[in-house]
């Protein structure tokens, strides 16, 4: 499993880091448009940088307690942005499926992730 989640999160953060650069590249800002590309924003370089604690957790360089706390945090908005999709798709008609396998992906990081630590868990318990 630490394997998957350790590919995910290389496919995640490059394409957060995609749609990072679509964002900030935007030519009109709007001034009711900033706290939604604040948002963005801060949300694309959260999954970033859990995709390198994922790396660092997969070599074991990793804060114990970090790595489970990010996997949640994927998870929660994993489904989040899936949700969220879905109700764009519904208000505007226009759904956008690339999130919804990206919402799916990041879902599927998180609990790869979990699932691998709890294998590691009874390992240790194990021992």
């Amino acid at each position: 499993m630490k394997t998957i989640s350790i590919f995910l999160a290389l496919i995640n953060s490059i394409t957060a880091g995609i749609l990072l650069l679509l964002t900030l590249s935007s030519v009109e800002v709007e001034p009711f448009q900033i706290l939604w590309l604040i948002a963005k924003t801060v949300a694309g370089t959260i999954v970033i940088l859990i995709g390198i604690v994922t790396w660092l957790g997969g070599a074991g360089a990793a804060r114990s307690g970090l790595l489970p706390m990010s996997s949640l945090f994927l998870v929660a908005l994993g489904a989040a942005t899936t949700v969220w999709t879905f109700h764009i798709g519904i208000v505007t008609g226009d759904l956008q499926y690339h999130m919804v396998w990206y919402g799916g992906s990041l879902l599927a990081q998180g609990v790869t992730s979990l699932a691998g630590l709890a294998g590691e868990s009874k390992n240790l318990i194990a021992s």
